[in-house]
């Protein structure tokens, strides 16, 4: 009967353990370790890395470009003067004016960046409520198993005595068969019971990323840490800083952007640069000091293309060559020299109108997709809405009908104790008992997964909010004290007193907090 005890002691310890015992895991231990472990999320930490990478290049776009060139010309043809000429330069380009085209390709990583933000915790609310819903239903399975396997405990008790009325003559052979026929009823039941707790533990694995085999155990009495408040039957609007409606602005102020782009790409982009250095014709050390500035224009004037290069330049001694875009290398002497150059493309790019056309295109699609999500979250917040009053009120009305019928059941216990009715007749009528209350505990955890549900649309604490409270220390719950009164009222045999469990504080794991909006 050892078993029996420690089965009993387990189920109130739903009312007196502490907070947790060594080894067993908590609501929020489970959503850490899911959330640690989740491919999805592990996959969005990665992506986010790389914003910083493009903001970092972008920021190098208002730094000036500086590089080392060098350049070599040899010449040794027969009946003909053998010519050496080398050129190493330091050259340096600035962008000074782009029509601020370089800002906003910056303003759109970060937006970008914003939006992965918004779609990271759109599937991190997601994996919670997974998580938190496979949670709940593991311990909901556990408590109806715990039920099933006290009542099957009692019951083999109850045989026992069944045996010595069926030999007193009390109860008559008949009955006995109709006795055994409600036992495997009951045995369906229990196996049943016992087969969706597995279950509901290998689902609550599965969405942890747990291999089946590893060893887990939930804290008992997530009941007794958890306080209900009746839901507000009043007009709420879901949160207007809600993942899906940020994301939904930010897509949008990212096509605004691309229609900017799109508006100034007529604005001319202005280049300087200058470049200093030596060259010389009879190898090295160089001769010659060599310095001068350079000036650039790039235009896009609808769909037609300009560039426009101008060079001035200096060379002390001796005689150089002047390399010249389109043209090729010129020689050049001691002294001042330039060049300028200038080409125009005639309605060269002739991707403009699409460009256009997809711009007009993504613009579209950002709004119907706001007015799209708009829509889903009214909707989903309303349905859920009046799930929730729903479950709260089919508990509350499944629970009244548990405590009336142990109040029935009382009455009942008189009768089985003047022999008036046997054991097998009494058990039989705590049916009554424990379908309403198999009820309310199914509604209850439907109220908790709605609850939660409806705490991520109002963005609110999804561990306290306006619906329910997690609380570190136990308290009495009224499931769980109908059950004790049950349990007391029809005592297991008690044989030794099992040794108590090492106790922990409430561990709390949350390296990263819950993002409030």
């Amino acid at each position: 009967m050892r078993r029996s005890l420690w089965l009993l002691l387990l189920l109130l310890s739903f009312v007196h353990l502490p907070v947790g015992a060594e080894g067993q895991l908590f609501w929020e231990d489970c959503v850490w370790i899911g959330m640690e472990r989740n491919l999805h999320l592990k996959l969005e930490k990665t992506k986010s890395e790389l914003f910083p990478i493009l903001l970092k290049e972008k920021w190098k776009q208002y730094l000036p470009k500086l590089g080392v060139h060098y350049f070599g010309i040899f010449s040794r043809n027969k009946e003909q003067i053998d010519q050496e000429y080398r050129d190493v330069r330091i050259q340096i380009q600035q962008m000074i004016y782009d029509g601020g085209e370089t800002e906003r390709e910056k303003q759109k990583i970060e937006i970008k960046q914003l939006i992965q933000v918004e779609e990271k915790k759109i599937i991190r609310e997601k994996v919670f409520k997974s998580i938190s819903n496979h949670y709940f239903n593991a311990n909901k399975r556990m408590f109806i198993d715990l039920i099933y396997q006290l009542r099957s405990d009692r019951y083999g008790l109850e045989k026992e005595k069944q045996k010595t009325e069926v030999a007193s003559g009390i109860i008559a052979p008949k009955e006995e068969k109709v006795g055994r026929i409600w036992e495997a009823e009951f045995a369906s039941k229990r196996i049943q019971a016992k087969s969706q707790h597995l279950l509901a533990n290998l689902e609550l694995k599965q969405s942890m990323f747990l291999e089946p085999e590893e060893i887990f155990h939930l804290e008992p009495g997530f009941m007794e840490r958890i306080q209900i408040h009746p839901p507000i039957l009043s007009n709420i609007e879901t949160n207007e800083n809600h993942p899906l409606r940020k994301k939904s602005r930010l897509q949008l102020e990212l096509v605004s952007l691309e229609e900017k782009s799109l508006e100034n790409d007529w604005k001319p982009k202005f280049l300087l640069g200058g470049y200093v250095g030596r060259n010389g014709n009879s190898g090295f050390p160089l001769q010659n000091e060599i310095y001068g500035i350079s000036f650039g224009v790039q235009a896009n004037l609808g769909g037609s293309s300009f560039t426009s290069n101008s060079q001035n330049g200096t060379q002390s001694e001796g005689n150089g060559i002047q390399r010249i875009p389109g043209y090729g290398p010129q020689p050049v002497g001691p002294g001042d020299n330039s060049f300028q150059s200038g080409s125009f493309g005639l309605f060269d790019e002739i991707g403009r109108e699409k460009k256009r056309f997809d711009v007009n295109l993504s613009h579209e699609q950002a709004f119907l997709e706001k007015s799209q999500n708009e829509l889903i979250l009214r909707n989903n917040s309303k349905t859920t809405e009046i799930k929730l009053s729903e479950a709260y009120q089919k508990y509350l009305l499944y629970l009244e009908c548990t405590k009336s019928a142990i109040s029935n059941l009382k009455k009942k216990r008189w009768e089985r104790n003047l022999s008036l009715i046997s054991e097998l007749e009494y058990l039989k009528l705590e049916e009554e008992v424990f379908l309403p209350l198999e009820m309310a505990i199914e509604h209850y955890f439907a109220y908790l997964s709605y609850a939660l549900e409806m705490a991520l649309y109002l963005g609110e604490d999804p561990f306290s909010n306006r619906y329910y409270h997690l609380k570190q220390e136990k308290s009495n719950h009224e499931l769980v004290m109908l059950l004790k009164e049950w349990s007391f009222s029809n005592p297991i045999e008690k044989n030794q007193t099992p040794e108590p469990n090492v106790m922990k504080p409430n561990p709390f794991l949350w390296e990263e907090r819950y993002e409030k909006r």
